[in-house]
């Protein structure tokens, strides 16, 4: 199959990849062992905090968009506080409001989103125009009657409405929103165009976890992957996709979209060798390649941590709480590539929900409060525009991060968890 030129430069657009990973703790740090008690001292809480993920469909006479909300700080839940959803769609160059409404949210448990509610927004085609703007608020309520609500913005373009087609869950029925799917995964081409298709191509881009945030490294340049293969999927078709990989949906198109395929148990991190993958922000690299050469990877993992922990229980703790953060950060992060091996996937990873995340534009601040466990520190990342993914964004790095970098790294190897 011959590539388009199209999907080339889209590509080019999309991924550097890192050629020569680099060792990210310290060789020269020795962390100090702590007893289980002071590992339990609760830092400042965070603040929580409302993303939103979006898709859309057009049909003859509308725009429907299915929403899913999601708390970054998994402090809330969501299925019990959200309550409603305020929307209007203004024109920007009038400022009139066009059209307002309030949906009541009903909060329909589903285990493969148990941490966040979904919601469908109606507009008319006649209002999906260059300018206009569909403004949301996600309201919440908690005990005591107080109430918050988080605002978010859709720009809404007549490019929209060329896209008449949504991937759904068979078993479900719902929208497949996320970044990321499964080899298991039985999906539906739902088209108002009854003889409508879907092209994919597969690509299987190399990729490693993110450099530390004081790397002064540059970025090699981007590459040109070749698609390995194509499938096309007709309406009302159901499929899986046969292997994992990078897909780029609708080829070509105002509305192309990528979608990184991964093994059934994604976004969880279960397999023995996967769970070494993660472990580079924690170890050196000559860790790392011992740990890779083990004959047995599960007492590998094992090993490593109940060296870290000194006793049993401390390592089940640390465990849990570390790929805990790992299935988080795939879930919110994911992009081209797992999101635990994102920019943000590793500072989640290594210093937990962020105390505030505040967005300007492109941009994504998160800061971390001085606690008595680790001083303040603020990061800050730009979001990279492509047509392939909405959710890519990269640390601006400093050198002066080192010394926050390897406190946070050996507070893990000395088996404090509460960070």
């Amino acid at each position: 199959m011959a590539p388009e030129v199209a999907i080339h430069r889209l590509l080019m657009l999309l991924i550097s990849v890192t050629i020569v990973a680099c060792s990210q703790t310290s060789p020269g740090t020795v962390p100090v062992r702590v007893t289980s008690a002071q590992a339990r001292q609760a830092p400042e809480q965070a603040k929580p905090e409302v993303a939103m993920a979006y898709v859309y469909q057009a049909t003859p006479d509308s725009l429907k968009l299915h929403f899913l909300f999601y708390d970054v700080s998994r402090l809330l839940e969501l299925q019990r506080s959200a309550t409603s959803l305020t929307y209007e769609v203004k024109d920007n160059n009038s400022r009139a409001v066009l059209l307002r409404d309030t949906i009541a949210i009903v909060a329909i448990p589903n285990p493969e989103s148990n941490d966040a509610v979904s919601v469908r927004v109606t507009i008319p085609r006649t209002q999906v125009a260059a300018g206009n703007v569909l403004n949301l608020k996600l309201w919440q309520e908690f005990a005591g009657q107080s109430r918050k609500n988080t605002s978010f913005r859709v720009p809404l373009q007549p490019a929209m409405l060329g896209k008449s087609a949504l991937l759904v869950r068979q078993h479900t029925g719902q929208p497949l929103i996320q970044s990321y799917t499964t080899t298991t995964d039985t999906l539906l081409l739902q088209d108002a165009d009854t003889t409508g298709r879907m092209v994919l191509y597969r690509f299987e881009p190399e990729f490693v976890p993110a450099l530390p945030p004081m790397s002064t490294r540059q970025e090699p340049q981007p590459q040109t992957f070749q698609p390995l293969d194509s499938l096309t999927v007709a309406a009302t078709d159901t499929f899986v996709f046969p292997q994992q990989g990078l897909y780029l949906l609708w080829p070509n198109t105002a509305f192309a979209r990528g979608l990184l395929v991964e093994p059934w148990h994604f976004p969880q991190v279960t397999m023995a060798r996967e769970m070494l993958q993660p472990l580079i922000y924690l170890t050196t690299s000559t860790e790392r390649e011992r740990l890779f050469k083990a004959p047995d990877p599960k007492k590998a993992i094992d090993d490593f941590w109940l060296s870290v922990a000194g006793e049993k229980h401390l390592a089940r703790e640390l465990i849990r709480t570390y790929y805990g953060r790992v299935e988080q950060a795939n879930k919110l992060y994911t992009s081209y590539k797992p999101g635990w091996a994102t920019d943000r996937g590793m500072i989640y990873l290594i210093y937990g929900p962020p105390s505030d995340i505040s967005r300007v534009g492109s941009t994504e601040t998160w800061i971390y409060r001085q606690t008595e466990m680790q001083p303040y520190v603020k990061f800050v990342f730009t979001k990279k525009e492509n047509n392939f993914t909405e959710n890519h964004y990269e640390l601006v790095r400093r050198r002066e991060y080192e010394e926050s970098w390897y406190s946070a790294v050996a507070k893990w190897r000395a088996g404090i968890t509460d960070m």
